[in-house]
């Protein structure tokens, strides 16, 4: 949704709010209906204060800009905790651009560390039990996490001090080991049923930390080098950007942003992330919200890992997923694909009510009735389904028809 008054809603309310497209995406029940397709002239079309002129991709040459767009591309480099166990479902995936970013998926003693040695970028994705998911505590998962750093001297470093540090925070931990993995250092409280495991990989350096409903150490060591062994293909088969490269990463590669209402008419979206909610113990979780990034196949079914199963597609129909704001744009590889997604996600239930849809074609508007009321339609034009929202039904209106205007004009 707009970016508007945070100061003013506690802690609970930035989370509610901020997933709250997520959870529609991932619950929302179907209604009937069916796609039209025909086009409109643009120009009796109400914009209000939203921009619907394609912007000019700007030269990137920041290097905050390139650590956050790499941490994005990152999540083609972590795999899915479904490859771990197939009752788990990916959950708080997070670009990790700076160290204090890890704070919450590391323990915080990890975040001096990673300054040192100059961490690049990173990406980290949960996975739990699906009825357990969003929760900062469920009974049981596995986190996998993935920060790159300059050389693999730099890794190697990073990794054993980190296991350190977080070892001597209590003197109740005691060591363990993998047989498959002796480069992993890894740690415990036999009385507590988590366990974590790091190890460097090339210039990357892995996390995995377990939770299980009791402390077996089986399970857990069981579970933790499970999850390196489906990791450390796919970390391999990553092409990694340069370093002297990064500052020069496109922000806009695959024309995704540029069919996407910005933040400021006429202005382009520049990335950033703001940390909502973070904690200083590893594996307690943070939340992470990125703007002006986009994800491709992997990272989209990180993201929204039940979207392709509610709306009857395959799984890999969905190709890119790109983030504004609290807007996102979906691009399918086909067209029946994209009718399907946006009918499912312009469902409503229990807690959405129906509202006029604006004068654009395939567009659905609704009202999701939580804490702060969030106004929302679905815009969908040929392989591309967006979703966007607003604070009052005239704005969701204006911003579905500027959302509609731009993907029409970059057809």
């Amino acid at each position: 949704m707009l970016r508007s008054n945070r100061t003013a809603l506690g802690a609970l309310a930035f989370i509610v709010v901020a997933m709250l497209i997520a959870v529609l995406l991932w619950g929302a029940r179907t209604v009937p209906g069916s796609a039209t397709t025909a086009d409109i002239d643009l120009s009796t079309l109400d914009f209000g204060e939203f921009g619907a002129e394609t912007l000019a991709e700007p030269s990137n040459s920041k290097d905050k800009y390139g650590r956050l767009i790499e941490s994005a591309r990152m999540a083609e480099a972590v795999t899915d905790p479904r490859e771990v166990d197939p009752s788990l479902s990916p959950s708080f995936p997070l670009p990790l651009p700076r160290p204090a970013d890890t704070m919450g998926i590391l323990a915080d003693v990890a975040v001096p560390i990673l300054t040192k040695y100059g961490m690049l970028a990173g990406y980290s994705v949960n996975g739990c039990p699906p009825k357990n998911c969003p929760a900062d505590d469920p009974p049981w998962s596995v986190g996998i996490t993935v920060l790159r750093l300059p050389d693999a001297t730099a890794a190697q470093s990073a990794a054993a001090e980190i296991e350190a540090a977080d070892f001597a925070v209590n003197p109740e931990n005691a060591p363990v080991t993998l047989p498959e993995y002796p480069a992993a250092r890894g740690h415990w409280r036999p009385t507590v049923p988590t366990i974590g495991f790091v190890l460097a990989h090339g210039t990357y350096v892995v996390a995995i930390f377990v939770r299980y409903p009791n402390p077996d150490l089986g399970e857990l060591t069981r579970l933790a080098s499970k999850a390196i062994a489906v990791e450390l293909p796919r970390l391999d088969r990553f092409q990694p950007t340069p370093v002297a490269d990064l500052p020069k990463l496109r922000f806009d590669a695959d024309g995704m942003l540029r069919r996407m209402v910005p933040t400021t008419r006429g202005e382009w979206s520049y990335p950033y992330i703001t940390k909502i909610q973070g904690s200083t113990i590893a594996g307690k979780g943070s939340y992470l919200e990125p703007s002006g990034v986009v994800y491709g196949p992997n990272g989209s079914r990180l993201a929204l890992p039940a979207a392709s199963t509610a709306a009857g597609i395959a799984e890999d129909a969905i190709e890119s997923i790109a983030l504004i704001d609290r807007g996102w744009l979906f691009r399918l590889r086909d067209a029946t694909a994209a009718r399907r997604l946006a009918k499912e996600e312009s469902g409503y239930g229990q807690m959405q009510t129906p509202l006029a849809n604006p004068p654009v074609p395939d567009a659905k508007c609704l009202r999701h009735e939580q804490i702060v009321p969030v106004y929302y339609c679905v815009v969908q034009d040929g392989r591309y389904v967006a979703i966007v929202n607003a604070t009052d039904e005239k704005s969701v209106h204006q911003r579905a028809a500027a959302q509609y205007a731009l993907l029409v004009r970059n057809r």
